[in-house]
């Protein structure tokens, strides 16, 4: 027998292995399919906007290479005619013969050395298209974080700068206007001075005013100008002011709505299906093998659970990457700025919460303070840890409604253990009878994890919450209980107190309980001597009953208390009052 389970399992974990690795590549063609199908479609709606893109640039590139051709044909005249020059001054170095000549025309020399060095990089750079600067300098460029993150800002800034130009170009139109206003009110007030002035001037002739009436006339002249000017300035602006209104009202406002739409919008939404997508698809690859797992019996062991962790963190680099590759096929580079310093920002968050993240990460792993299969407790309330997960199923059996998940965050800081042989997950179950710390009896009708009810034998209810339940001193009947009675007899019934007495009290006590409730209901029954008292010997009746006949409760102790009377007529046993003994000298 032994062989045939060990061959029965090696073919299985060979179908196990074979089947996961089919499924792997069954879900990342599919994942190839769609990201072919997205770029295609990509391809498909920038097809002829790229052809005529490509039209332009072949155009532009024409007329570059005519003009670099007609610019280079003139830097090589330049360079010969450079070469000549400093061949003749080279001549007139050797044939000169002052000191004072050599030295100026040394200098000479080397200037004009370095304009033909300048115009031979220039015809180098011209020609290839790369200076010998650029061929021969070493990238010794450092990285810096700022200067990059301000590179992947740029782009949008610009993007939101290009949409509000109108807005910002209206707002300046209306400052200028008012300004405008501004100058006319004091150019006005200039003019009706002056005005004033020369009225008075004219009236009065003073001597010598000649000069006066000449500088009130050019006075007058230049703030003329200066209202027209700024009347004229109003008038413009406000032309301006009206067609900037209208057209961002009608054109401007639909035109980026549609541009926006035709580009952005249609690659925003590329991107968030691309990611969505395939988010979804590995998702689902790590449910099939969880449910095909779960199929083949095979249990959670870290190994599995470290695989399914490392999948999991796989699956977010995986969509954000992929997500990221569309945008940059699109060319998008806006849209690619914004992902990236949402991705930044989240890895940063992620950064900041790392101490939080392995503790969740070693509770997935089942290597924490709470494991599954084990006790849990959470508000006083017990749960046995069915499965641990990102959402940990909890369950009680003992309660109404007693499954749930709670999020892995909230057994951080808690603590389970090994659950005992046969440990009860809550002191009572439905139905269940109960004394009370009144000693009222009352029935379980309902018990949840937030509320206990219960019902008395008159009817009323009593509601708990199910932490204050737990914390009252309280006893479940329906497991079995005991009732004690005290009973006393006379003192003249010493000699059998201890030998006869006893036995025909618990025949009797015994026998009219079996009539009452049936013998299959009592465990045992009891009539012991408690004490010699003052007045009487008391005894104590103990009854061990069935916790079936639980909601008879009361009725038993009456009844108990009843058939000692009767097994006291029965036997002709007395009972004795309470009896107060006084002593006196016979001689007083």
């Amino acid at each position: 027998m032994m062989t045939n389970k060990s061959s029965f399992r090696k073919p299985m974990k060979m179908n196990i292995s074979v089947t996961c690795s089919q499924v792997f590549s069954l879900c990342f063609a599919v994942l190839f399919l769609i990201s072919t199908s997205v770029i295609d479609y990509a391809k498909a709606d920038r097809h002829q906007e790229a052809e005529l893109e490509k039209q332009v640039k072949q155009q532009a590139e024409t007329e570059k290479a005519q003009k670099a051709i007609t610019s280079l044909t003139e830097l090589i005249q330049n360079q010969i005619t450079q070469k000549a020059l400093i061949k003749k001054l080279k001549s007139e170095l050797r044939s000169a013969r002052e000191d004072v000549s050599k030295k100026e025309i040394e200098e000479t020399l080397k200037q004009e050395i370095k304009k033909e060095e300048t115009i031979e990089e220039q015809i180098s750079t011209l020609t290839s298209g790369v200076s010998e600067q650029t061929y021969k300098t070493q990238q010794t460029k450092k990285f810096n974080l700022q200067d990059e993150l301000q590179g992947l800002a740029e782009p949008f800034v610009k993007m939101i700068k290009s949409s509000t130009e109108n807005a910002r170009q209206i707002d300046e139109l209306k400052q200028t206007i008012s300004e405008a206003k501004r100058r006319q009110t004091i150019a006005k007030r200039a003019i009706t001075r002056i005005e004033k002035l020369q009225t008075t001037l004219q009236k009065t002739k003073p001597q010598n005013s000649r000069n006066t009436k000449t500088h009130l006339k050019e006075e007058l002249k230049l703030w003329s100008k200066r209202n027209k000017d700024a009347k004229t300035l109003e008038n413009t602006s406000l032309q301006q002011l009206r067609l900037k209104e209208e057209a961002a009202s009608s054109d401007n406002l639909e035109n980026y709505a549609t541009s926006f739409i035709r580009t952005r919008g249609v690659n925003l939404l590329l991107a968030i299906l691309t990611f969505v997508g395939t988010f979804m698809l590995l998702r689902a690859v790590s449910k099939i093998v969880s449910i095909f797992f779960h199929k083949r019996g095979i249990k959670h062991s870290f190994y599995t659970r470290l695989t399914r962790l490392i999948f999991e963190a796989l699956t977010i680099v995986v969509s954000t990457l992929t997500m990221m590759f569309v945008l940059n096929y699109l060319n998008d580079w806006i849209l690619l700025g914004v992902a990236g310093l949402f991705t930044i920002a989240l890895a940063w968050i992620g950064l900041n919460m790392l101490p939080v993240i392995i503790e969740q990460s070693i509770l997935l792993l089942n290597l924490g303070a709470v494991q599954e299969g084990e006790r849990l407790m959470i508000d006083g309330v017990p749960w046995f840890v069915k499965r641990l997960d990102h959402y940990t199923v909890l369950e009680n059996p003992d309660l109404d409604g007693g499954h749930f998940s709670v999020p892995i965050r909230e057994l951080v800081g808690r603590h389970s253990r090994p659950p005992a042989d046969d440990e009860a997950w809550f002191p009572t179950k439905k139905d269940d009878w109960v004394q009370l710390e009144n000693e009222t009896i009352a029935k379980v009708i309902i018990q949840t994890p937030e509320l206990v009810q219960l019902i008395e034998l008159g009817g009323a209810r009593i509601t708990f919450k199910t932490t204050d339940f737990l914390d009252a001193q309280l006893r479940n009947l329906s497991t079995g209980f005991r009732i004690k009675l005290e009973f006393g007899i006379s003192y003249k019934h010493q000699k059998q107190a201890t030998t006869e007495i006893p036995t025909q009290l618990r025949n009797y006590i015994e026998a009219g309980i079996s009539k009452y409730i049936g013998k299959e209901n009592i465990r045992n029954v009891e009539v012991e001597v408690l004490r010699a008292g003052p007045s009487s010997i008391d005894y104590e009746i103990e009854a061990d009953f069935k916790g079936k006949v639980a909601p008879k409760y009361e009725d038993l102790e009456a009844e108990l208390s009843k058939l000692m009377i009767e097994a006291c007529n029965t036997y002709d046993l007395e009972i004795p009052f309470p009896q107060l003994v006084i002593h006196h000298p016979t001689n007083p």
